[in-house]
């Protein structure tokens, strides 16, 4: 019979079946066994029921021995998860959660025995030893301590090893999400010894000061160079590794890290991490706004030209980045551009292109490694002297 079918079975029809009573009695012949270990032998039958509640039931229906006072298969594991809770609870003690997860390191003794009995009585109707013992002890831990249990998602994974008696725990990291605007210049995104602070510090240390953790990583939706302001809001996720706290001040954590006046946040709040895979897939177009410096004063009429631009160009990785990234051509589109002077030789051109433009080499060509360019198409050299994003198209 299916599993599916033996699950709509009360209990004490199912063992009158000849078959399951085989088994039952076979089982309780091979050696002592816990009413936990002789009930998850048949855990697909009459679901509604605890695998405890089940082995009494099935050593009452085929008059077997009472329990014994040490399990022949677990050893008696399951009589000790008071132990097991107490335990959990001290190594929980100091840290700050909501949901909860219980995993194990199987002892490798009772998985050998269990096996083998799976061997003499089948194991389609069975749950493996490990699978109830997390279950239970996941029960107890959020009973006593008012939390949720999360197998997908969990704040803290306890974790015990039946063989050494431990308890362990793997603590998730906190994520928080949110935007950030770069008002200033001379600011990497990232830590950088070359540099004496960056958006990840003063957005992730008051963050990870108030989580109590032990680090943090900082994953943006793309990123400016150092030199280049991000007036638009750029998407973040910063991680903080080992958090004690996660129920933050988020609004007081804004405040803080906006007085600095070098980086503004907004909508910051926590979320999961697939937020930070999600914000990796984005490939958002930006809008620039650069200064182009030329060589010579160039006539109005042949600025004019620069609406070209607006299509596929070619880029070639640019110089100053070849030391730590690959030597590729590229494909990319430039969707708008649009123009004013500042001066006699100094242009204001507002871009809006794809994902991955190099904007800079848009304006000076890079020596011909970027095709076409503001400086071929108005045949004189071009600088990029200051470079904004205006907007991340999200």
């Amino acid at each position: 019979m299916a599993q599916r079918a033996w699950r709509k079975i009360r209990l004490q029809d199912a063992v009158a079946e000849s078959d399951l009573r085989s088994r039952a009695e076979t089982a309780l012949a091979a050696g002592p066994l816990c009413d936990h270990c002789l009930g998850r032998l048949f855990a697909q039958v009459d679901t509604g029921l605890a695998n405890a509640e089940r082995g009494r039931a099935v050593r009452r229906a085929v008059g077997g021995p009472a329990p014994p006072g040490t399990c022949g298969l677990c050893g008696s594991l399951f009589g000790a998860l008071d132990a097991w809770t107490a335990r959990a609870r001290d190594a929980l003690a100091g840290w700050e959660f909501a949901v909860l997860a219980v995993a194990s390191h199987a002892d490798p003794k009772i998985v050998e025995r269990e096996q083998a009995l799976w061997r003499d009585v089948g194991a389609d109707l069975a749950e493996p030893y490990k699978q109830e013992f997390n279950r239970l002890l996941g029960i107890r831990l959020c009973d006593a301590l008012r939390c949720e249990p999360d197998l997908r998602h969990p704040d803290i994974i306890v974790v015990a090893d039946h063989a050494g008696g431990k308890v362990a725990l793997t603590v998730e990291p906190l994520f928080a999400s949110g935007r950030y605007r770069k008002l200033a210049r001379g600011l990497p995104q990232c830590r950088w010894p070359a540099w004496p602070t960056s958006i990840q510090e003063i957005v992730g240390d008051p963050i990870g000061r108030e989580a109590g953790g032990l680090d943090h990583f900082f994953h943006g939706c793309g990123r400016e160079d150092t030199d280049v302001r991000c007036l638009g809001e750029r998407p973040f996720v910063v991680e903080v590794i080992r958090p004690h706290r996660r129920r933050l001040d988020w609004a007081a954590l804004t405040e803080e890290i906006n007085r600095c006046g070098k980086v503004e946040v907004l909508g910051l709040a926590p979320c999961r991490r697939a937020e930070v895979a999600r914000l990796k897939e984005l490939r958002p177009e930006k809008t620039y706004r650069a200064v182009a410096i030329l060589e010579q004063e160039v006539e109005t009429a042949t600025c004019e030209r620069l609406a070209g631009l607006v299509g596929t160009v070619t880029q070639r990785t640019p110089r100053r980045v070849l030391k730590r990234r690959p030597d590729l051509v590229r494909r990319r589109r430039v969707v708008a551009l649009e123009w004013k002077r500042l001066g006699p030789r100094a242009l204001e051109i507002t871009v809006r292109a794809q994902a991955g433009a190099y904007i800079k080499e848009l304006v000076s060509g890079d020596g011909g490694r970027t095709t076409p360019s503001v400086a071929e198409v108005l045949a004189v050299r071009a600088e990029c002297t200051e470079l904004d994003v205006l907007a991340i198209h999200t």
